[in-house]
């Protein structure tokens, strides 16, 4: 029985009966003493943990993103964008989906085969150092940004301490025990923002932008080494693990570097064309977008993709029916407060931050657009990288890149920053195409339920517009 006494545990049942109380029993990797409950359990845990932990996280980096742009200025911003674009960049580029691999395999809780995918970051991790040094300079050229130089070759130590973090956070991501992980990206946020918010007050500059998170980087990667697995990790190679890795990660490689190609089209072309200062107020946009987006694919990568993979395994298992269980309410969180954040995501722009940032209002609105495309493709893809289909992230992204390289300039020439904003969103729209007709083929997709998903970011949408108008003008900033 509930102890009354207990909220925490409250909330645990709660969000149990609210997002998994009609999933089948999935006991795959169980221990045949342990009770049937048991996936179902560390899904419930690992949610509530995802909403929690990375929602305080995205808390956080909100209010630390608020006082900042008082201390710092627009392009300050801009600057650590390009910074930041360009390190994603590499990172993608180079992706060879250890993480997802170690989740997937049979082999995933070997020892050899964790020390060979911690050897293989590793390396990685060092290619990746020596390239992001070698760009600083043609990365301040192309962009018309000076300042731009050292802050990349800063970036790059980051990179190269970044591939030594341990293996056990693909553990405990394969075992869908996130406590530990969300604690500790949220005192890598903590830690993040208190390391930048005390630097900017002092020196106002771009700089502390980019120190304070590779300081708190430094910090994460020997936590990790501090997590409770059975094991630590050394240097070593197995053949045939290093040979699984390279076959599994061989499409996620290039979906990952057509995904940033698409993904950051837009970065790269403003950047260029516009300037860091106007690429700042684009990022204040960007990331009250991603406070309900990266939360829902938060949830699709750490909790939906190992429940699929566990749930594939097991016969007699329909997976289509587990797919969109699994969505029944993720859809009502992810369209709907998409669809509220940019009908009314205006509101707190005024609210929030002066006449500087002022433009993030209408670009809001429109990229909410995307972001609820994006999160009707994702969970498909999803599904179908867990059955082991995972080229279709690369079609995927392949339709984007494309879509994006027209779209983009093309919009420009039409209605300028707006039109190429708008650009972006129609990019989004040839995804269905690569990842839906495979999942038709499986038996997967419904298409009324789908419907169901866009009829509630409209109605969302259309009633964060009606309210926007009625809210009381609150004014928390002060012009300098």
């Amino acid at each position: 029985m509930r102890e009354r006494s207990a909220p925490f545990r409250d909330s645990i049942y709660w969000l149990y009966e609210m997002l998994w109380c009609e999933l089948p029993l999935v006991t795959d990797s169980l221990p045949q003493s342990a009770p049937a409950v048991g996936l179902r359990g560390r899904l419930v845990r690992g949610s509530a943990f995802e909403i929690a932990g990375y929602g305080t996280q995205q808390f956080l980096r909100m209010f630390s993103s608020v006082i900042l742009t008082r201390l710092l200025f627009p392009a300050a911003f801009g600057l650590s964008m390009l910074v930041g674009t360009l390190t994603a960049g590499l990172v993608m580029l180079s992706d060879v989906a250890v993480q997802p691999c170690v989740v997937q395999s049979r082999r995933g809780d070997e020892v050899a085969f964790l020390n060979t995918a911690f050897t293989i970051q590793a390396i990685r991790g060092v290619g990746l150092a020596v390239v992001m040094a070698l760009l600083a300079k043609p990365a301040a050229w192309f962009w018309r940004e000076p300042q731009l130089e050292p802050l990349v070759y800063l970036s790059s130590v980051q990179l190269l301490i970044g591939g030594l973090h341990s293996t056990s956070i693909f553990t405990l991501r394969r075992r869908i025990a996130l406590g530990w992980l969300n604690a500790l990206e949220l005192g890598q946020t903590i830690l993040t923002m208190i390391l930048t918010i005390t630097l900017a007050s002092r020196y106002r500059s771009a700089w502390v932008l980019v120190v304070g998170g590779g300081i708190s980087s430094f910090v994460y990667v020997a936590a990790t080494h501090l997590l409770p697995v059975p094991y630590r990790n050394r240097f070593h190679w197995d053949k045939e693990a290093a040979l699984e890795i390279r076959k599994f990660g061989r499409w996620v490689m290039g979906s990952s570097a057509a995904t940033y190609l698409s993904g950051q089209a837009d970065r790269i072309f403003y950047g260029r064309f516009l300037g860091a200062a106007w690429l700042g107020v684009y990022g204040i946009a960007m990331n009250l977008s991603e406070t309900v987006s990266s939360l829902i694919l938060r949830l699709v990568n750490g909790v939906m993709f190992p429940a699929l993979t566990h749930a594939s395994r097991q016969p007699g298992i329909d997976i289509s029916s587990y797919y969109y269980r699994l969505r029944l309410r993720l859809d009502l969180f992810s369209m709907g407060g998409t669809g509220l954040l940019g009908g009314m995501g205006g509101w707190v722009v005024h609210t929030v931050w002066d006449s500087r940032y002022a433009d993030a209002a209408w670009i809001l609105r429109i990229i909410c657009v995307r972001s609820a495309i994006t999160l009707l493709v994702s969970p498909t893809e999803t599904c179908l990288f867990s059955l082991g289909h995972t080229r279709y992230g690369f079609f995927r992204s392949v339709a984007r890149l494309s879509a994006a390289v027209i779209c983009i300039p093309v919009g420009f020439h039409l209605g300028g920053v707006k039109g190429a904003i708008w650009g972006t969103v129609l990019a989004e729209v040839p995804t269905f195409l690569a990842v839906w007709p495979k999942s038709r083929e499986l038996g997967i997709l419904r298409l009324r339920r789908e419907l169901l998903a866009v009829a509630i970011f409209c109605a969302a949408y259309a009633l964060g517009s009606l309210v926007m108008p009625l809210l009381p003008t609150i004014v928390l900033h002060r012009h300098r």
